[in-house]
């Protein structure tokens, strides 16, 4: 039987590569309706709001606090904005009643956003009408000030966008919290997708005090090689392109090879680890190319980038996954701006250039080197200094777990913007520094079959991961399975049980194929 959903907006803002990515799931609350123990808020502020603006917090610069009337279901709350030095903005909204939570969202890209966009604005209200505190911060710089990556040049505002200034926001926020409501925090939280992934794994990995349950999604955890990789496809696309007309093309073959072969031909590949997709052999061939067929030289791109960036023969980072350049219900591939552009740069080579620019070579400075004539044997053994300050790649999650941290992170199998193995492969390395068994424990990842990059796609991108994990933190239910639906015309035209890794849903043998009550997480 189909699970009925709460429907939520899940709108991907299709945003040029040089504005602030937003990549936030919006599904997070959506199953808290029933949920009378999480919608308790009972604790009233002790203070008036305005006496925030008299009080001192360490590093704090300015400082405004302003109450805020109820307007539909947003409920009264003190508004406190300001700056972290040195140019951290940042934002807190402390509800007339308080359900002793907060609540503490993420960034995109390269950060710098407007922390009063509508899409910010939304996600906060979410949680603000269920009794959260919520925090949200512009890790550090202004985007409307530096482009992309050219903040970097000031290190004290690259080590903000690396971790501190999500480190320093929620110890603020926890300050000021048991200023005005003169109680503590019980419990604080963590939201983010892409950057904001990677901003949540870093926080379990540095600051294990920071939060009690983490939610990641996509994390761009290796975000060293994950821009390296932009530039190494542009650069395998830059040799023989390929077409957006020849996407649909490239997307029905490898569909057409794979989706069967996790035992459901439901136009999902479970696993696409699993797709024996040879561009040679399985794609039309021609020797001029066209919308309906691929030229030689086209067919070893394909490969190419299948086969992940190479450095001295050696594979340093995986290549893309077949599946990504999938089409959602409207016809756009997942490739569609991300990796294949006609007009402009692609997102991944935008995002890549200006990371080797400004951040790859430092302290030397990249400013004079050329994507297209890049050296990568030669270069690339030089980039060291900035995997300490960005990446999250370290497996050691025990002090998190001791302080006994939760974190649920997922992945979209069909992410055209991050590489889906690099959220695999971390939890795998996870799982061998600490064992499966207590990793189990703590930890658990979940993959999505057909979703692209935090949401969209075409599998199912409608699911809550948030209330598990507070369920998971505060009562000790492990999230054995999360539901995910594919919502058109605000309705479910397809439900899919989400699995933890290992796992994958399987086709029971009978019933409707986009009915998850017909499918059951089993192991591979």
């Amino acid at each position: 039987m189909t699970r009925p959903f709460l429907l939520a907006s899940c709108a991907f803002l299709a945003l040029a590569p040089f504005a602030p990515a937003s990549a936030q799931n919006k599904s997070s609350f959506i199953d808290q309706k029933d949920r009378p123990d999480f919608a308790a808020a009972t604790v009233s502020p002790q203070i008036a709001c305005g006496m925030l603006n008299s009080q001192s917090f360490a590093d704090v610069t300015t400082l405004r606090a302003t109450h805020v009337a109820a307007v539909g279901n947003v409920p009264g709350h003190c508004q406190v904005t300001g700056y972290i030095r040195p140019q951290i903005r940042f934002e807190i909204t402390l509800p007339d009643n308080w359900n002793r939570r907060l609540y503490m969202f993420g960034n995109g890209g390269y950060a710098g956003e407007d922390l009063a966009a509508p899409s910010r604005i939304a996600t906060r209200n979410a949680a603000l009408s269920k009794g959260f505190l919520t925090v949200q911060q512009n890790t550090g710089h202004d985007a409307v000030t530096y482009k992309l990556g050219d903040f970097a040049e000031d290190l004290g505002l690259l080590i903000d966008y690396g971790s501190r200034a999500v480190h320093v926001t929620v110890g603020t926020a926890k300050t000021i919290a048991a200023r005005y409501y003169d109680r503590h925090t019980s419990f604080a939280y963590w939201d983010g997708c892409s950057t904001g992934g990677r901003q949540g794994l870093i926080s379990a990995q540095r600051y294990p005090g920071d939060f009690d349950g983490i939610l990641a999604g996509a994390p761009v955890l290796d975000l060293t090689n994950t821009q390296i990789w932009g530039v190494w496809n542009a650069r395998a696309l830059l040799k023989a392109p390929i077409s957006r007309a020849q996407l649909p093309v490239l997307a029905k073959a490898v569909m057409d090879k794979c989706d069967a072969i996790d035992g459901a031909k439901d136009g999902l590949i479970a696993d696409p680890r699993q797709c024996d997709f040879d561009p040679s052999r399985d794609l039309k061939i021609c020797e001029a190319g066209g919308a309906d067929c691929f030229t030689p030289a086209q067919a070893e791109t394909l490969k190419t980038l299948a086969g992940g960036v190479k450095i001295k023969g050696e594979t340093v980072f995986p290549g893309v996954q077949f599946g990504t350049e999938g089409v959602d219900a409207s016809g756009t591939s997942g490739w569609d701006m991300w990796m294949v552009s006609e007009q402009e740069p692609s997102r991944q080579l935008a995002y890549g250039e200006t990371f080797v620019k400004n951040m790859a070579m430092l302290p030397a400075s990249g400013k004079a080197i050329d994507w297209r004539t890049f050296d990568f044997d030669a270069e690339y053994p030089k980039i060291g200094a900035i995997r300490e300050i960005v990446d999250a790649t370290n497996p050691d999650l025990g002090e998190f777990e001791k302080r006994g941290g939760r974190m649920i992170t997922y992945f979209g199998w069909s992410d055209p913007a991050l590489n889906p193995m690099m959220g695999v492969n971390y939890y795998e390395s996870v799982r061998k520094q600490m064992g499966a068994e207590k990793t189990a424990e703590f930890y658990r990842l979940f993959m999505v079959p057909g979703m692209f990059h935090c949401s969209m796609g075409y599998g199912t991108d409608v699911f809550d991961a948030f209330t598990p994990l507070m369920d998971w933190v505060e009562n000790g239910k492990t999230p054995e399975v999360i539901q995910a639906a594919q919502v058109k015309d605000g309705k479910p035209a397809m439900t899919r049980p989400l699995c933890p890794y290992p796992q994958v849903a399987k086709y029971t043998g009978s019933g409707d194929l986009k009915d998850g009550g017909n499918f059951q997480c089993r192991m591979p």
